[in-house]
């Protein structure tokens, strides 16, 4: 009598390496949506400070006009260096120089809204050195 040989293969294998293979879709489809969600909020972001920058740097603009016609005109200028709020931790600060009836812009930049309390930060500083 000739035996015959069942070859079966064994549910509880596969069964594991599909299950692992669930959970490592499941945990890379997360982490790139949190990534793509964290993309969304950088560039949402960028695009309101570029807004809000141009918005003041248009200011600045309309400060520059408004200086040539003063100068034109032979007045003297009021006022030579222009801050322009961008957003609660940055303005746009614009200096010039008048002569004569030409102005020269001297800088034309950010800065801090805000100035740094360097103090605070040094007492922590010195708290942690003197332990």
């Amino acid at each position: 009598m000739e035996k015959k040989s069942k070859m079966s293969v064994g549910i509880g294998g596969p069964s594991i390496i599909m299950i692992f293979v669930v959970l490592c879709l499941t945990t890379l489809s997360a982490l790139s949506l949190m990534t793509a969600n964290a993309d969304r909020e950088l560039t949402n972001k960028v695009a309101a400070s570029v807004q809000y920058f141009y918005a003041a740097d248009n200011k600045a603009e309309d400060a520059l006009a408004d200086a040539d016609a003063a100068l034109q005109a032979g007045e003297p200028l009021d006022e030579t260096t222009f801050i322009f709020p961008v957003s609660d931790a940055q303005n746009l600060r614009m200096v010039l120089d008048a002569r004569g009836n030409r102005y020269e812009v001297l800088s034309r930049k950010l800065i801090p809204a805000v100035e740094w309390d360097y103090s605070h930060y040094a007492e922590d500083f010195n708290s942690v050195i003197t332990k």
